[in-house]
């Protein structure tokens, strides 16, 4: 004797678990979720792009200001520091980009390790999440 396949009415009512709609939930939720982790790490990285060039500019001025006062480019440079770690105490203003113009303008650069989710703490990604900028200010005071 054949046997019939059962057709769609003869299903009891009920009997579907939805496996198919819960699995295919599940796999856009993990992609979903992968997204925002990366867009996360993304934004804090521009995020610390854009302070760490303002926080530069800053400490500029005010190294400009001081070499104004004391033609001195070690106390213009301490002030530079001084300013950078005021803002945010992960700046570091390197020493061999130092430069004072004869006008008084100064040009550095601030680095600084954005805080991410991820990107910094892996060793293939860590050198995306160190943020460097050049910066230059001109104190207007002198």
């Amino acid at each position: 004797m054949a046997q019939l396949s059962p057709s769609l009415g003869d299903h009891p009512a009920g009997d579907d678990s939805g496996g198919i709609i819960v699995g295919w939930l599940s796999k856009v939720a993990v992609v979903l979720a992968l997204c925002g982790l990366v867009l996360f790490d993304c934004i804090s990285i521009a995020s610390t792009a854009v302070t760490v060039s303002d926080e530069g500019a800053y400490a500029a001025r005010q190294a400009s200001e001081n070499w104004q006062q004391s033609k001195n480019i070690q106390q213009a440079y301490d002030a530079a520091v001084a300013a950078a770690k005021d803002s945010n105490p992960a700046n570091r203003v390197a020493t061999k980009s130092f430069t004072v113009d004869p006008d008084g303008t100064v040009h550095l650069t601030v680095s600084r390790t954005a805080r991410t989710l991820f990107v910094f703490r892996l060793d293939r990604t860590k050198k995306w999440a160190h943020v460097v900028r050049e910066a230059q200010g001109r104190s207007v005071a002198g």
